[in-house]
């Protein structure tokens, strides 16, 4: 009778222990692109994020409590991502998730924004940052309508021509590659730049050599790219074999340390829009980074979209620590928290971070790089109006 009665005691003792340390951890979706269309930059991003929340695990997590991460490779499907989200909410309890691509996070905002879930998606679509429409959905850094505006600003500021500057746009037919151009063609309108071709290139890109014959019989003075860094390279190797003389800007997944490593000399002269420091960059929140790096992947190599991801683990760590603080630590107490962040400092790494119950434009500021020599060699910042017309596009 008593071996029972101490047997049902250490059961409960047991089962005590179990639910405290349950308590202790707070769940994280973690939904990636590793194998698919992206993966060029899924990857880094994903381990940008990863190494993120290690680290602050390392340090005592948030409010002592640990971060537990559930890392899904979903490849780029969007089915794939529907079935991950479901598994997330319904069956592993998390929190939020950090989610990856536009198509995906698109097809799920009205899920998301009735479940009540937080989701920061490697997208940087101006389409998700109108809370009054997506009221859950968060990102780390200016939109890519907001670059592309950025990149028209630019040729404005340095068109020497008398006739105005003609640019063309060069994007995949996907949510990623769609987001920012119709964003484009009006600002490009305002500033009177004259928009003279669009080309949808394919996805994944292998050879574009007809798409950029089609573009050059429009002979545009710039061209704006839309696609992630892989088929930039393969674009900007084609341009060069073709002798296109059109200056070529990038987006922000474009814009990246691989680029002329995997372009060479095509990359030279090829500017682009960087939402995030390059890696190694002198900001003071790039110390962790490289120290982390020294300690635990010595042999990695890095770049602006592994920063972009630890980044991200930054921010929405802090979103939780506020909820958690306030005893809020549900899906609607970590947006609560997230818009309370006002110029949140992520040491240089981003521009600061600003949400509010009406903006969910984290930034507006971008900074413009050009490939010289090989490397990614800062231009300047570029900072776009918060005009309200423009929330949501």
């Amino acid at each position: 009778m008593k071996f029972g009665k101490t047997l049902a005691s250490l059961a409960a003792v047991l089962a005590c222990a179990s639910t405290s340390l349950a308590a202790e951890t707070i769940k994280v979706g973690g939904l990636w692109d590793l194998t698919g269309v992206t993966a060029d930059v899924g990857k880094p991003f994903a381990d940008g994020v990863q190494d993120a929340i290690a680290s602050i695990n390392a340090k005592g997590g948030v409010n002592g409590k640990k971060i537990e991460l559930i890392n899904v490779d979903y490849a780029y499907k969007i089915p794939q991502a529907t079935a991950t989200y479901k598994k997330f909410v319904e069956s592993d309890k998390v929190v939020m998730i950090n989610g990856w691509g536009t198509g995906d996070t698109e097809a799920l905002k009205e899920t998301i924004a009735k479940d009540k879930v937080p989701y920061f998606s490697a997208s940087f679509s101006g389409h998700l940052t109108d809370p009054a429409k997506t009221p859950y959905n968060f990102f780390v850094g200016a939109s890519y309508s907001d670059q592309i505006r950025g990149f028209l600003d630019f040729v404005k500021k340095n068109w020497k021509g008398k006739a105005p500057a003609k640019v063309a746009f060069i994007y995949p037919n996907h949510g990623f590659g769609k987001a920012p151009i119709e964003a484009g063609k009006q600002y490009a309108k305002e500033l009177g730049i004259e928009l003279v071709h669009e080309e949808i290139i394919p996805a994944p890109v292998q050879d574009v050599t007809s798409n950029l014959l089609s573009m050059q019989k429009k002979n545009p003075d710039y061209a704006y790219v839309q696609t992630t860094v892989a088929p930039c390279a393969n674009l900007l190797k084609d341009a060069k074999k073709l002798g296109i003389k059109t200056i070529f800007f990038l987006g922000n997944y474009g814009m990246t340390e691989a680029l002329p490593k995997l372009a060479g000399d095509a990359a030279e002269g090829v500017y682009g829009m960087a939402t995030h420091a390059a890696y190694g960059e002198n900001v003071k929140g790039m110390k962790a980074l490289l120290d982390w790096n020294k300690k635990n992947s010595p042999k990695a190599e890095r770049d602006t979209v592994y920063v972009r991801g630890w980044a991200y683990g930054l921010v929405w760590a802090e979103g939780l620590r506020i909820a958690d603080k306030n005893k809020q630590l549900t899906g609607e107490g970590v947006k609560n928290a997230l818009e309370t962040l006002k110029n949140f400092d992520t040491g240089g790494l981003v521009p600061p971070i600003t949400y509010t119950a009406a903006d969910h434009r984290g930034t507006t500021k971008t900074t413009i790089y050009v490939i010289k020599k090989g490397k990614m060699t800062k231009v300047g910042d570029q900072e776009t109006p918060r005009k309200k017309e423009w929330l949501g596009l």
